[in-house]
């Protein structure tokens, strides 16, 4: 992984990029999905425990992912914030192809704060994401009252073009009553715009993750319960934006300019010269090597197999295998 920070336009403003690494082990992840984190903060901070840590989480689950430092205090006056995050979805875009990112499967995902910016970014933004999930999130114009700026009401500004939304919220929060959840559910319902909500019964304001690692060791910020939110949105975000493909039986690298021990065994018994000449040397192997044996390089079946073949016996394998002939290219085994 490669985490890399931008400064973007305005005064103290940067997106963090956690950017996962392609690997031939994995070819089904070559543009991966992407989310943009927004952390909630009253639009006076940025909250650490909703900025990395879920971006980390999401990690896990083979997205890449992004975070957000936006424009907060006297810098806060909208649409600052909001340009802002237009600007981070805009670079994410543009280097949708070097960060290995299908550009149409970005998200944001927003808490409290960031919620409200996260759902004026979805239905104000000049640059739109495709999928929405908003924590606890502040929607109403009232809402105001504990920024130190005025921000718009995003539920009066829901239409047709307002992408699919993944919502959590509690009914024990004070602090953001779940009415703006409630209210910006009813928006999407009426602009006929698809979405998802869970309202938990027990939890205080800014869960994260609430689990006890985003706890900042508060008891109150753990809640097995309201944990469940990142399963059910990964599972919806998986409805949006379809599964990773996970269709083949093997996982064959045969894209290959000469044949030697450094090739999987199940690349090499393809081809029957290789095959006899291998058997030749390694009578055992004719007894049906395993299919996990088949994706591994030879070159390891010899290391693990311990007295198979001497070391000058192995380098004259290798030589022979490397003058047989690569008849054809093909591309990754299905």
């Amino acid at each position: 992984m490669k985490l890399t920070t931008f400064d973007l336009t305005n005064t103290n403003v940067s997106l963090a990029a956690y950017v996962l690494d392609s690997s031939l082990e994995m070819p089904n992840m070559g543009n991966r999905p992407a989310v943009l984190i927004l952390p909630g903060g009253a639009y006076r901070a940025c909250s650490e425990r909703e900025a990395e840590p879920i971006g980390m989480a999401f990690l896990a689950e083979g997205y890449q992912a992004f975070t957000l430092q936006y424009s907060i205090n006297q810098n806060a006056v909208f649409p600052k914030p909001l340009n802002d995050a237009e600007e981070a979805l805009e670079l994410i875009r543009e280097n949708s192809s070097k960060w290995g990112i299908d550009p149409e499967k970005i998200a944001v995902c927003g808490f409290s704060a960031g919620g409200h910016l996260a759902a004026a970014l979805g239905t104000m933004g000049k640059i739109r994401p495709n999928a929405m999930i908003l924590g606890y999130p502040c929607i109403v114009e009232s809402m105001s009252r504990i920024f130190p700026a005025p921000v718009p009401g995003v539920d009066k500004a829901v239409n047709a073009l307002t992408p699919p939304t993944f919502i959590f919220h509690t009914y024990e929060d004070r602090l953001v009553p779940v009415s703006n959840a409630l209210t910006f559910a009813e928006a999407l319902n009426h602009a006929e715009v698809p979405f998802e909500m869970h309202i938990f019964t027990k939890g205080v304001h800014g869960l994260s993750l609430a689990r006890p690692h985003t706890s900042g060791g508060l008891h109150s910020m753990v809640e097995p319960a309201v944990a469940q939110w990142f399963r059910l949105c990964i599972s919806w975000l998986s409805g949006i934006f379809g599964e990773f493909a996970s269709e083949r039986e093997t996982i064959l690298d045969d894209s290959i300019d000469q044949y030697s021990l450094d090739v999987q065994l199940g690349v090499l018994w393809k081809n029957e010269t290789c095959k006899q000449v291998i058997l030749a040397a390694i009578p055992v192997l004719g007894e049906s090597p395993n299919q996990e044996a088949m994706e591994v390089p030879l070159r390891t079946i010899l290391e693990f197999g311990g007295d198979l073949l001497s070391e000058s016996a192995a380098n004259r394998l290798d030589l022979q295998l490397r003058l047989v002939p690569v008849t054809s290219k093909n591309p990754r085994s299905t």
